[in-house]
């Protein structure tokens, strides 16, 4: 009896995420029954088994505790749980995990979570010796297995189709996501480290100028492209900068894709030599575009202001802002510029340096920028992000553009005054982020599945005489793809890693050349 309750309320009390999608791709209903009636019976089936190893309370508590959390984030935020998303938790450090913890959460977890757990306890089980548990668990067990062995047969061609057409789904139903992707993860961290795969030693630099050539990358987060108005959106959000793409001073790619949806994914993809076609883990245990940089004799410096370069800047000079730095516990983005300014007076070669925005993450939006540079009202204050309108959230996210509009407007400023150096400024994001559209909200889904807003990103060359001033660029796509090999062609250092292909410094010199044709 106990087995049954503690299975239907896993099966359906947690069930809304999964039945609403299922209800958006059509499913007939008798296909919803099956499937349902196949999670009851699978998770009464991994019940049964655990009373064998009497650790039928234990399993059943951590299963609800974990299933409370993952519906809670999932109905606020429009998420799967997958294997990416758990990597994303784990790396996410205790700030910012603090800024997505909110009353309801705690109420949902004590409603959904603790409250059946504590009933659980105070329910005394049957007592009888091992002997008789024991087959009553096998017992239960073997008819249960036949019940989801007998469902799975007669409805293949339904679940084949549905889980073939609908990938998603398995990602879907709470609890068994959190478990098989917290498994897959944990099996990625505790893989034996290959050896490190060192990469680009042919790489040599042939010095094309008389003074350094010095690269300020602005590595960008969660900043979508159609929320920058130097890229037409109807909101003033950057407004220095539209003010230096009319002057003809700035090339912005307006069709720019990342190459993942999160930034444990696209900034060891971007600085990699992988494709998001062909991405993969073993992008953080190799050489990047950094590393191939300083062994061609490059200077490489990172500054972080984020929560983590996901392994790029190991091996690079590294500093990262914190309150000794900026006298508050986070820091602005803007307080990077004093570092900037040190860093620039002290160069002698060529060299990059990369400030690692915390940009416009969120949900905190509100948090990512001053009072005084703060020009849409209301803002959205709340970690939940449900609780406010669309425009409230969207008003805290463009307010935190404003910061990053003034940052790279003042590393132009500041770059103008070495006239010692030849320099250029490259901002990128990592990615995008959802605001609520199709009520789907921050960012982390599968590219498979992630809506355009997550990928779609701003990507703005403020140019030395290396690249050729284009002014908007509509009609060019670029990707994370070209990131790694427009840095090599920068700097003209030569290794096989390079890919003319995709290095942006040639498909400004290809335009250029295609409109002086007559």
């Amino acid at each position: 009896m106990i087995l049954t309750i503690v299975s239907a309320w896993l099966t359906f009390a947690y069930s809304t995420p999964l039945l609403n999608t299922l209800e958006a791709y059509g499913i007939t209903p008798f296909v919803q029954y099956k499937l349902m009636a196949f999670i009851l019976c699978f998770y009464a089936l991994v019940l049964a088994l655990s009373q064998l190893f009497n650790i039928f309370k234990l399993l059943a508590i951590v299963l609800m505790m974990l299933a409370a959390t993952a519906s809670f984030y999932m109905l606020q935020y429009g998420i799967v749980i997958d294997p990416d998303m758990v990597i994303n938790a784990f790396e996410t450090d205790p700030a910012e995990a603090s800024e997505q913890l909110s009353s309801r959460f705690f109420i949902t977890l004590l409603m959904l979570g603790v409250a059946p757990s504590l009933l659980l306890l105070y329910v005394k089980m049957p007592s009888c010796n091992a002997l008789v548990k024991i087959k009553q668990s096998l017992i239960s067990a073997v008819c249960l297995l036949s019940l989801v062995v007998g469902i799975a047969y007669t409805s293949y061609d339904d679940f084949a189709s549905l889980f073939r057409n609908h990938r998603d789904i398995k990602y879907r139903i709470v609890p068994f996501n959190v478990v098989s992707a917290t498994v897959s993860a944990v099996s990625r961290k505790l893989e034996k480290p290959a050896e490190f795969i060192s990469l680009g030693h042919d790489a040599v630099q042939t010095k094309t100028s008389n003074k350094p050539n010095v690269m300020v990358v602005i590595l960008g987060e969660t900043a979508r492209s159609d929320h920058f108005s130097v890229n037409g959106y109807d909101r003033t959000t950057t407004p220095t900068l539209i003010r230096l793409l009319n002057s003809g001073q700035l090339q912005s790619y307006k069709d720019a894709t990342s190459c993942g949806t999160a930034t444990a994914v696209s900034v060891p993809c971007m600085f990699s030599f992988l494709t998001s076609d062909n991405y993969s883990n073993i992008a953080r245990n190799s050489s990047n575009v950094l590393d191939v940089l300083q062994t061609a004799g490059i200077d490489v410096t990172w500054i972080e202001n984020n929560s983590g370069c996901k392994d790029v800047c190991n091996r690079i000079n590294t500093l990262v802002m914190n309150k000794s730095r900026c006298g508050e516990i986070s820091c602005y983005d803007t307080d990077m510029i004093n570092e900037l300014k040190s860093w620039l007076s002290n160069i002698s070669q060529d060299s990059i340096i990369v400030l690692h925005q915390m940009g416009s993450h969120g949900p905190a939006y509100y948090k990512r920028s001053p009072q005084q540079l703060k020009r849409f009202f209301p803002e959205c204050e709340s970690p939940e992000l449900t609780d406010c309108t669309r425009a409230e959230i969207t008003n805290a996210y463009d307010n935190s553009l404003l910061v990053t509009d003034q940052l790279i407007s003042e590393v132009i400023a500041l770059l103008r005054q070495h006239d010692e150096l030849d320099s250029t400024m490259m901002y990128v994001s990592d990615h995008g982020e959802s605001l609520g559209d199709s009520g789907i909200y921050l960012h982390g889904l599968p590219n498979w599945l992630a809506p355009k807003e997550q990928r779609h990103i701003p990507w703005i060359i403020w140019p030395s005489h290396t690249i050729g001033v284009a002014g908007s660029s509509d009609n060019i796509a670029v990707s994370h793809d070209n990131f790694s090999h427009t840095l090599l062609g920068y700097f003209n250092v030569e290794t096989s890693l390079y890919n003319e292909s995709l290095d942006l410094n040639k498909k400004a010199e290809k335009n250029i050349n295609a409109s002086a044709a007559p």
